[in-house]
């Protein structure tokens, strides 16, 4: 079986290698029909070893493919399949090189999540060789980037990530941080010029596609005159009645002041104290 079992290996690789996603998607569900089977997928510690390292290996290409197709919920189930290999075969199988990048996104995916309780009770588990591994560092400094509010650089992150898989999870993190900071603009200003919130919000000046979307989504509304935007959906009662009103002489608050985004400024601060990362943070410390 350890035959059969590498080949399937080695055309899974190569259909990821080639970015085949949708081929590799097919083939990844009939191995794992074929690892259920026999039972490997269950990673059983009278099994050859040879069988459930390539079944690990197997299952890391999961998680990789998962993630260049946007799919969270097949990424979760591969992602946790893969535990009991690293955590209780750890005497029976050499160690995996892909363990750092499966940690790394694993991190990064709670993180992305809100869940930093759980963040940092992965983080206590790891060595202090692994923290100093790149796949793991960065899901590190993104979450001490994010409470320090250095959030440029956890946008531009982006731009760095060390494999492709990263930036569907650093997406989400960054759309999470938009949605939270989006949830206090309308809470706290009566209305705001486009192009501060643009910049609040991380989007670049030709980024117009994104900021539409948002406006949408949040039922706001951008007055072409006076190139603000009003928040007709706010909590607050008394922003909602303006916007509704349709207020056109309000004044415009400037919330950069003129001085761009203010770095800094921690999470809590920034985007409102009910924003999980920044509560559960509270619990840790």
């Amino acid at each position: 079986m350890a035959l059969d079992l590498q080949q399937s290996l080695s055309d899974l690789q190569a259909l990821l290698n080639g970015d085949k996603l949708t081929e590799l998607g097919t083939e990844l569900a009939k191995v794992k029909i074929a690892l259920a089977s026999s039972g490997l997928y269950f990673a059983p510690p009278s099994a050859n070893p040879d069988d459930l390292a390539t079944t690990r290996s197997i299952l890391e290409l999961g998680v990789f493919a998962s993630l260049r197709q946007q799919n969270l919920a097949k990424y979760i189930s591969y992602n946790s399949a893969l535990q009991p290999f690293y955590d209780n075969l750890a005497s029976i199988l050499p160690p995996s090189p892909n363990k750092p990048v499966i940690l790394g996104l694993h991190l990064l995916f709670l993180l992305s999540e809100g869940q930093l309780t759980s963040f940092h009770q992965t983080l206590e588990t790891l060595t202090v060789n692994d923290l100093s591994d790149v796949f793991i560092k960065l899901a590190v400094d993104l979450e001490r980037w994010l409470m320090e509010g250095q959030y440029n650089r956890v946008y531009r992150a982006r731009d760095r990530v060390p494999r492709p898989e990263y930036s569907y999870l650093l997406d989400r993190l960054v759309s999470q941080v938009r949605n939270q900071i989006a949830s206090t603009m309308e809470s706290s200003y009566p209305s705001i010029p486009v192009s501060d919130a643009a910049e609040v919000l991380f989007l670049g000046k030709n980024d117009t596609t994104t900021l539409h979307k948002i406006v949408e989504e949040r039922g706001w509304l951008i007055r072409p005159g006076s190139q603000t935007i009003t928040f007709p959906n706010s909590p607050k009662a008394d922003i909602r009645i303006q916007a509704q009103k349709g207020d056109a002489n309000a004044p415009s608050v400037d919330v950069l002041k003129g001085k761009g985004v203010i770095q800094g400024t921690p999470m809590n601060k920034m985007v409102g104290p009910s924003l999980s990362l920044a509560s559960q943070l509270e619990m840790i410390v």
